[in-house]
């Protein structure tokens, strides 16, 4: 039995038909949480605690890195009440899908107004993402984050397949629509994983801007990046995530953010990305910054140029994302 499986697999590589789309996923499904994802995890952003049963804590104080925050800085954590959280069931009815719309303290006038659709990571769930979530909120942005299928609470317990992942993003895009207090000033963000999602949703339905932190590139250029040959794109996939070509002439406003020691998405990686989108347009890199949370992302380098980073964009490039009075 592995003789066949192997030389199907073999077959389907010469062919050009292996497709490897639907092995991005590492979740981590609130079933499988315990002791042994909380506790023995010796990477504080790692782990991974809360069970199907209890409430995620969005107010949680974090031993923030030194080069987070300036001296005397603070990250104003999200209060139960300014939280509502919903279940959406797939246009399949296959899934359903953990949601949070977290209202805005509506102390920046500009941003008050204004909601980001956070498309997170690859790793578990929203869960490890919640420190990120307090960064917008605390820049004054509304926000809606939800699990993919198979991550944190969302069912089934397994990952999405390739259609399902595009059609329950083209889905969360029409709810928050619903919900946004202004429905022109959605913004759709991306960390990593989250630029499948993300550029599915710009393109399907262009927002007032498209901010991309370390997103998804494509499934070649992820390859030939670990291995010393060079494959086209199709060779690998079927061209479901292929986010180099779904953006190229992308006519929206795109902040595209890079650390120069990413090795996930690399700079030279985005820069393909970023060479085919024809709207306003900013990369933003950030000098010896690495890919994630654990190991110093984006925003660890630095909240407060951050923040200012994306509201100077939108300020530029994006104006009908904010509100005037």
């Amino acid at each position: 039995m592995k003789l066949i499986t192997l030389i199907s697999a073999l077959m389907l590589i010469v062919s050009g038909c292996f497709d490897l789309d639907g092995f991005v996923h590492n979740p981590r499904h609130c079933s499988s949480v315990g002791t042994d994802t909380c506790e023995d995890e010796s990477e504080f952003w790692d782990k991974v605690c809360v069970p199907c049963e209890e409430a995620y804590d969005f107010g949680l104080t974090y031993p923030w890195m030194e080069s987070t925050l300036t001296e005397g800085q603070t990250v104003r954590s999200i209060p139960p009440e300014a939280i509502l959280q919903t279940t959406i069931t797939t246009t399949d009815g296959v899934g359903s899908l953990d949601a949070y719309f977290i209202e805005s303290h509506g102390e920046n006038v500009a941003l008050k107004d204004t909601t980001i659709i956070y498309n997170h990571g690859n790793y578990a769930g929203i869960e490890p993402y919640i420190p990120r979530l307090q960064f917008l909120y605390d820049a004054g942005y509304n926000i809606f984050v939800w699990d993919y299928r198979g991550y944190g609470k969302s069912l089934p317990d397994s990952a999405p397949s390739p259609s399902e992942f595009i059609a329950d993003a083209q889905q969360i895009r029409e709810h928050v629509k619903t919900i946004a207090p202004d429905p022109s000033k959605i913004i759709v963000y991306a960390f990593s994983l989250g630029g499948i999602p993300a550029v599915e949703m710009a393109v399907a339905d262009e927002p007032c801007a498209l901010l991309l932190e370390a997103p998804f590139t494509s499934m070649g250029l992820i390859a030939k990046g670990n291995s010393t040959l060079s494959f086209n794109d199709t060779f690998f996939s079927q061209g479901h995530f292929n986010n180099v070509r779904k953006l190229d002439g992308y006519t929206g406003a795109v902040l595209l953010m890079i650390g120069t020691n990413d090795i996930k998405f690399t700079l030279d990686d985005q820069r393909e990305v970023f060479r085919g989108i024809t709207g306003p347009k900013e990369l933003w890199t950030l000098d010896g910054v690495n890919h994630g949370i654990a190991n110093g992302g984006i925003p660890e380098a630095g909240l407060t140029a951050y923040q200012e980073k994306m509201q100077t964009f939108l300020e530029s490039n994006a104006s009908a994302c904010l509100s005037t009075n």
